[in-house]
């Protein structure tokens, strides 16, 4: 079986094993068994992650078993190929990689290190504990995601923001500074401007509204309170603390944070990123790095465990969690002999 064959073979094997997060055990044991087969020791710590290793590696491989719901998808762990592409959940967030990982295995018989871990979608708890147990014993990272073949080199941290905002009801055609509605408005308003001035090498910081509800007794009676959540991107520049302290010091205003794997970005100049530079390039296809608009465990990679560490891996993030997730085969197959190319000069 060639290399297009057999990753191709294996993906759809591993997007048949249905993996939302909390739910990966029977992919976790199927990895496990194809990353022994391919000669690697392999362990599954108590979390469900895959821990697999072969001699002294300079490399690690690492991505996440686990998947988000279906949701809408037509028949999300039936694995169907149209037009050259590999549809199903998780096809490219991040069952690819797994893929591209154990078929690499099979071909390369140096020293590697794979890691496959669970949770990345909900708490990231995965990796964390990967970290805390110091299990990333290579040099060099490489945290496969769908980066459509570009070496990601630094993305913002998520934090999500829930408020609550207490207001004052009153008739609507009275004035009232006390409208929390209003008080939102301002609220964003001086939000955007303290993150205008704080831009770095991954842009500025942003905030999105994501959901807004009021609660009122009627439409001509301005709301007592009012709920919102905010999807805000910290880049290096800004903190989950610096946003405590700037919804606390808003009266009437309670802020509840929720922070998720910290920004990271690189010089790009790290050997990983220059041995992946090179391989694209030999190949043909884009190698210049990129930062992106998404949170990935590689945040705690680097914080946590002061790894070198470069996102990358088949697929595009606009498909990614969506009804029509899809891979590119033959970005698969690139993904497999780009990153034989980089392990063997890591390795040598």
């Amino acid at each position: 079986m060639d290399v297009r064959e057999r990753v191709v073979k294996l993906l759809c094997d591993y997007i048949s094993i249905p993996s939302v997060s909390g739910e990966e055990e029977e992919l976790s044991e199927r990895y496990a068994s194809d990353l022994e087969r391919a000669g690697l020791e392999v362990e599954i710590d108590r979390l469900g992650n895959v821990i697999g290793r072969r001699g002294e590696p300079e490399v690690c491989l690492t991505s996440h078993l686990d998947t988000v719901p279906p949701d809408e998808m037509e028949k999300p762990f039936e694995p169907r190929i149209v037009d050259g592409k590999l549809y199903g959940r998780g096809a490219c967030d991040a069952k690819a990689n797994l893929a591209v990982y154990a078929t690499l295995a099979e071909i390369w018989d140096g020293p590697l290190e794979i890691i496959a871990v669970v949770r990345e979608e909900t708490d990231s708890a995965g990796i964390r504990h990967v970290l805390r147990r110091g299990e990333i014993q290579a040099n060099h990272v490489i945290n496969g995601e769908p980066t459509e073949l570009r070496p990601v080199i630094g993305h913002k941290s998520r934090v999500e923001v829930r408020l609550c905002i207490e207001g004052e009801p009153k008739h609507a055609g009275s004035h009232n500074p006390e409208n929390p509605i209003l008080k939102f408005c301002k609220i964003l308003h001086d939000l955007h401007e303290m993150l205008e001035d704080l831009e770095d090498a991954l842009g500025v910081p942003t905030a999105n509204p994501t959901s807004v509800h009021s609660r009122g007794v009627a439409t001509n009676v301005t709301p007592q309170c009012l709920e919102a959540v905010l999807d805000v991107r910290l880049n290096t520049q800004l903190s989950p603390e610096d946003l405590e302290r700037f919804f606390h010091e808003v009266e009437g205003v309670s802020a509840e944070i929720r922070a998720g794997a910290p920004p990271f970005v690189l010089s790009g100049d790290e050997p990983v990123v220059r041995a992946l530079r090179e391989a694209l390039s030999a190949r043909g296809l884009p190698d210049e790095p990129i930062t992106w608009p998404a949170s990935t465990d590689a945040g705690y990679i680097r914080n946590l465990g002061g790894k070198d560490v470069v996102v990358f891996g088949p697929g595009s993030i606009d498909y990614a969690h969506s009804p029509s997730e899809h891979v590119p085969i033959e970005e698969l197959v690139d993904a497999v002999r780009v990153l034989y190319d980089v392990v063997e000069y890591l390795s040598s």
